[in-house]
């Protein structure tokens, strides 16, 4: 690593030259260090400028450049007799501190088939790292981490554990991410149906003559896709910003190569998923963090293509094209604001873009730059350094940060410590992001119990801008992530209750953002699904079925034994077809996920009794009363007992059996007294048949029934929600 260490120059049997001292200054705080690569169009690095060949701008004024020294990262032994004799005609080439190496993968963004290759090219490039080299590995939401080391070995092993973790929502159109985000900048205008394309996607999707229920189901299903991708695109810049805040802890120079397949993010005004400001900032991490970075953009359009996700979607090479650029965008942002580069790699490939960063990141040049006064405040600046060496390519961070007169900084140029200054010194504590006032407030509150939470929320002005503070801020409670999680989740439901369109798209990203961050590899524990258990329950309460069949499906794929997601799943489904966005053609997977939940004994009875009713409503009375026809046990919840006698007294006056229909009330009316529902079903079917004596009765026992007396119908349409307080009340208990 060291070029001019001793015993590099011994073993290829030449007379140790004395090492070069590093470069000194009149003081630290008079010249900053910029580090700038110089490479020709093949990515070998130009040697031999001095400091005559760069110019340098903060702010946009000129800024004097005192040195430029060449960094050589490679051990002498490596370079040929050309490069050395170039690099020690020109200014001196100073040894540096062990490189930095971080791998970091964006597991979300591809499946398993896709990063077999790249994944395999990526251990070869770790081969071929000196040994001196640290290496560090950063699987995100969830895989192996890593911190630097110099056992390659080990590194190498975690990352061939390491699959694509790709996840597409269950959904009832084919949209190519394109369409997505057109579409939604198309739905979100007043004059939406005057979009051509908007129509043509209506047409493939719904037929020639569309009706309303496909065309609303369409339309629905573009903004809950926006807002899911959003979430999840937050979740991941979220972690690699994180990653790039630990890395400004790191002493010297890093890299960073990031391998993804992209995400969804508009590039259209209006169009979502909108995550450009998130990931400039993220750039902006990575230049603040003085790393160099390198993104393999892993393109899968041209496979993506035959997935059954897009199987009616447009495919011609202009449609893949445009969903290429989409996927590439933010990686495209982030490395700009980075001052790094992106190579676009094919499935299969990635040996030539490997092959290419290694021989890039062998040299850099260190400038020493005088700020002007001006430039003195502490706060991140933009910087743009230019070289006038013809036909080279210059990569260098858009982002300095000049510290004040009297306080010290990573950034100020000082001489190189020696091995053993190196190795003993800690390295500093990464800068912390900082918790906002209102949102430590709430935290406080959130922690006094759930009464005083909810009265913080409802005093609470901008519901929006609260959730927005706390997905760009520290969590207030850095050691206790499932803590965190349960305050996102109540906070993005206060949110989804909220009259305020922005703060329900808050609350939506909220939610699709921590769907992501929740996971821990391997299969899902006893927190998890109880967090996506309540998760899903808020959403049947809020009558929300669109936007949950984006989560349930995946909830229940982590945690198949979970058998109130199975029987959320079907009154999500059943909610669909209630509100008119999904058809007759939906009927028959609505009763294969109540009898999914039929299975469970813990659900059986409500099951039952729900698809009893669901088939009344469609006609099938027959088939209905055949799963409600046997009382359920004693011992069942008596708000399942009671409905099911209602659900079987309202089949069998369907069918002309009267007097079993009356029974059926009355069996309801012993199991929950003074129901209304109930009451009235009798008092109607008593009148039908003639005896008015006892319907009125009934007629008067409605009336003067108290005004707090309870239904269990009245929640019939919102599931678990009935039990939401206590729910969150139970998973509370498990982050203490």
């Amino acid at each position: 690593m060291l070029l001019l260490g001793a015993a590099t120059v011994s073993a290829a049997g030449q007379t140790p030259e004395a090492p070069k001292q590093a470069p000194t200054f009149r003081s630290g705080l008079d010249v900053i260090a910029v580090d700038v690569q110089v490479i020709d169009r093949s990515g070998a690095p130009v040697a031999g400028l001095g400091p005559e060949k760069f110019t340098v701008t903060i702010n946009g004024r000129p800024r004097r450049v005192l040195s430029a020294e060449l960094v050589e990262s490679r051990s002498a032994t490596s370079m040929t007799a050309v490069e050395r004799a170039a690099a020690t005609a020109g200014p001196p080439v100073v040894p540096t501190l062990p490189r930095v190496v971080f791998i970091a993968i964006d597991c979300l963004s591809f499946d398993a088939s896709a990063s077999r290759h790249v994944i395999d090219s990526a251990r070869a490039f770790i081969d071929r790292l000196p040994p001196t080299d640290e290496v560090g590995l950063f699987a995100y939401p969830y895989g192996p981490k890593i911190n630097p080391t110099t056992d390659h070995a080990a590194v190498s092993r975690n990352l061939a554990t390491v699959v694509g973790q790709r996840h597409v929502p269950l959904t009832q159109f084919h949209l190519r991410p394109a369409e997505i985000v057109d579409l939604s900048a198309a739905s979100s205008s007043a004059n939406a149906r005057d979009s051509s394309l908007l129509e043509s996607v209506v047409v493939r999707e719904c037929g020639d003559t569309p009706d309303d229920t496909c065309r609303r189901g369409l339309m629905l299903e573009i903004t809950g896709a926006a807002l899911y991708y959003e979430g999840q695109g937050n979740a991941g810049l979220g972690m690699l910003r994180s990653l790039l805040e630990q890395l400004t802890g790191i002493t010297g120079r890093k890299t960073l190569v990031l391998l993804s397949a992209g995400m969804i993010a508009s590039d259209t005004p209006g169009g979502r998923p909108d995550i450009s400001e998130l990931g400039m900032q993220v750039g902006k991490e990575a230049a603040r963090s003085n790393t160099s970075v390198y993104t393999l953009f892993l393109d899968t359009t041209t496979t993506d293509k035959f997935q059954a996700q897009v199987r009616g979607a447009d495919k011609n090479l202009q449609a893949v094209g445009r969903d290429s650029e989409i996927l590439g965008r933010w990686l495209d942002q982030f490395s700009g604001e980075a001052g790094g580069a992106v190579f676009r790699v094919q499935v299969g490939s990635g040996e030539y873009a490997f092959n290419r960063i290694l021989n890039e990141i062998s040299a850099y040049y260190l400038l020493g730059v005088e700020p002007g006064e001006e430039d003195r405040d502490g706060r991140t600046h933009e910087i743009k350094v230019k070289t006038k060496e013809k036909n080279v390519v210059l990569r260098g961070r858009r982002w300095v940060m000049v510290p004040k007169r009297g306080a010290a900084a990573a950034g100020t140029v000082s001489p190189a410590p020696g091995p053993a200054e190196s190795a003993s010194a800690a390295p500093p504590a990464p800068p912390r992001r900082v918790v906002p006032a209102d949102i430590q407030a709430m935290a406080d509150a959130f922690d006094r119990g759930a009464a005083e939470f909810q009265r913080g929320l409802a005093g609470t002005r901008d519901l929006a801008n609260l959730l927005r503070n706390f997905r760009g801020s520290e969590t207030p409670w850095p050691n206790a992530p499932r803590r965190t999680a349960v305050f996102a989740l109540e906070l993005a439901v206060a949110a989804l209750r909220s009259d305020n369109q922005n703060a329900r798209d808050e609350g939506g990203r909220l939610l699709a953002e921590y769907n992501v961050r929740l996971r821990q590899p391997g299969d899902a524990d006893a927190f998890e699904c109880a967090w996506l258990w309540t998760e899903v329950t808020a959403l049947e309460g809020l009558f929300m079925p669109d936007s949950a069949m984006l989560l349930v499906p995946a909830a229940i794929e982590r945690c198949p034994r979970e058998a109130r997601l199975h029987l959320a799943h079907a009154i999500i489904s059943e909610q669909r077809w209630l509100r008119g966005t999904a058809g007759a053609a939906e009927v028959p997977g609505i009763l294969e996920r109540y009898q999914a939940a039929v299975t469970f004994s813990e659900t059986a009875a409500e099951a039952r009794m729900r698809a009893a009713w669901f088939l009344f409503r469609a006609g099938r009375l027959d088939e209905a009363l055949a799963l409600v026809e046997t009382r359920p046990p004693s011992g069942t919840d008596p708000y399942v007992l009671y409905l099911t006698d209602l659900v079987r007294g309202q089949i069998l006056r369907g069918r002309g059996r009267f007097d079993e229909a009356a029974k059926a009330y009355r069996d309801a009316l012993a199991t929950w007294p003074n129901a209304q529902s109930a009451r009235v079903a009798l008092m109607t079917l008593l009148l039908s048949r003639g005896d008015r004596q006892e319907a009125a009765k009934l007629a008067a026992a409605v009336e003067t029934a108290p005004a707090d007396q309870f239904d269990p119908w009245w929640t019939y349409w919102l599931g678990d929600y009935r039990a939401y307080s206590s729910i969150v009340a139970k998973l509370r208990e498990m982050t203490q």
